[in-house]
């Protein structure tokens, strides 16, 4: 009968004792992205296509690309540093434009034959 009751009071103080131990603990909050840099590099996106049309004096170039197996173009601007690569293109070359989106307005970051 005593080693009933030991056991009887083992088997209610174990659970007892143990459980908080697998309580499940709070996870820590991701760290929030960076406004600067880090959110702007993930931002960027890159398109392959066909050179429309490259109009420095504008600063913009028109892409032609295939959406769901349909030809469509999009318009970019150009950022000051992609400016002088354009002498080198001439409408009908294939390029990878890297870019990224502000608002409604698509600014072009590296523009390269592709």
């Amino acid at each position: 009968m005593k080693a009933f009751k030991y056991l009887l009071v083992a088997a209610v103080a174990v659970p007892a004792v143990a459980s908080p131990g697998f309580a499940q603990t709070a996870k820590p909050a991701p760290p929030a992205p960076a406004a600067t840099e880090d959110a702007a590099k993930a931002a960027h996106k890159t398109i392959a296509g066909e050179l429309v049309a490259a109009d420095k004096a504008a600063k913009t170039v028109t892409v032609k690309h295939m959406v769901d197996k349909k030809p469509a173009q999009m318009t970019f601007s150009v950022d000051d540093g992609a400016v002088a690569s354009l002498a080198q293109f001439k409408p009908g070359d294939p390029v990878k434009v890297t870019y990224v989106e502000m608002g409604d307005k698509r600014i072009i970051k590296s523009i390269v034959k592709g």
